[in-house]
């Protein structure tokens, strides 16, 4: 009997044994999980604290602000100073398509996708785009594809390998086509480069997209039909990371042409480092959903002057005038100068240093004497 009960008394020893030994064992693995947890959440506080002072509270990672990226790419687009993956992308061959702002029109497609945009009166102080786009990348949709005017193809001539979209135009605009020989494709003579929409009635429903224009690349190219000579007219403008605005910056500013309906309201975003543009108080959105945003906006100073009795204008677009550029928050003061249609639109700052660019898409606002300027801090 006594054999038992001392038998019975080592079991139940036993199995404390081994219940304290789990209790450490399972005490010991949650120590280990909490260490590692701490050191894992630990690392990204310190890690972004270090960015925050660094980066004067930007809050940002720094390789993208001191352009570590942008060095390490091997190869950049004149056209906007885009990182591309092989030589030959450096200068592509471009497109520009007149794009309408009507608001039968809205929204429109494609806009998002345009490298450079020039926004500029027409009749009675409405707006049209003029947006220009590289061969090679993917546009399923743009438009709708309005007539062309006369200024706006000063700004397409300094451009090397490219070709004109448009739907008809002024009197003044065909001329000038004709006049300067320029790869051209008018919608009413080349209509299978384009499409009508059955959802919008005309004449706000003319489109194009990538695949067709590509194809009147393939059909019309001929290297003889451009002066090769001058392909170093887009490294006029010059793209560089800078650090995001810390002080004095301007969050936001309105460009007035006729208001309400033909005003764009620029916000900048400090998470993006982008400006996003609203019309009628509302986020300018694609017809695809997508927002239309902007690495540099700038604005130049033009005169204009009604010709006729349907309000077709002449506009200042050689000589010089004054200039804002805002980017990555900050609004800076400039000067723009353009001697011939041929040559690249040049833009200076008050010391008459070059003014350079964020890399990415760029809008030109053309603001006349009818329009304004406001901001707001």
């Amino acid at each position: 009997m006594k054999k038992i009960i001392l038998g019975y008394i080592s079991k139940i020893k036993d199995k404390k044994i081994n219940e304290i030994s789990f209790l450490y064992i399972l005490a010991g693995i949650i120590f280990i999980v909490a260490l590692g947890l701490i050191g894992f959440f630990g690392y990204g506080y310190f890690k972004n604290k270090i960015r925050s002072v660094e980066g004067e509270g930007t809050g940002l990672d720094l390789s993208v602000q001191t352009g570590a990226e942008n060095k390490a790419c091997k190869f950049k687009r004149l056209l906007d100073g885009v990182c591309v993956d092989s030589q030959e992308k450096i200068n592509p061959k471009l497109v520009a398509v007149m794009i309408e702002n009507h608001p039968d029109a809205r929204p429109q497609s494609g806009l998002s996708q345009a490298s450079i945009v020039y926004e500029a009166p027409v009749e009675a102080n409405y707006t049209r785009f003029m947006a220009i786009y590289p061969l090679g990348e993917e546009v399923l949709k743009v438009g709708p594809v309005r007539s062309a005017r006369p200024y706006y193809l000063d700004w397409f001539m300094e451009h090397d390998m490219i070709m004109y979209m448009h739907c008809g135009g002024s009197p003044d605009a065909l001329e000038k086509i004709a006049t300067y020989d320029l790869f051209d494709l008018n919608e009413f003579y080349r209509g299978w480069y384009y499409w009508r929409s059955e959802d919008r009635s005309a004449p706000h429903n003319v489109y194009t997209s990538s695949k067709l224009w590509d194809a009147a690349w393939e059909d019309y190219f001929t290297s003889d039909d451009f002066n090769t000579s001058t392909l170093q007219h887009d490294t006029d403008w010059k793209f560089e990371e800078r650090e995001q605005c810390t002080e004095n910056c301007v969050e936001e500013f309105t460009v007035s042409f006729l208001p309400p309906t033909y005003e764009a309201t620029w916000q900048f975003n400090t998470s993006t480092d982008k400006y996003e543009r609203y019309q009628m108080g509302y986020p300018h959105i694609d017809k695809d959903g997508s927002l239309i945003e902007a690495d540099n906006v700038v604005v130049i100073y033009v005169e204009t002057e009604v010709l006729d009795s349907i309000g077709r204008i002449s506009m200042q677009t050689l000589g010089e005038g004054e200039a804002i550029v805002f980017r990555d928050g900050y609004m800076i003061p400039a000067q723009w100068y353009k001697g011939s249609e041929q040559e690249k639109l040049q833009l200076k700052d008050v010391d008459f240093h070059d003014m350079i660019f964020k890399p990415g898409k760029t809008w030109i606002e053309v603001v006349n004497q009818l329009g304004k300027v406001e901001t707001t801090n």
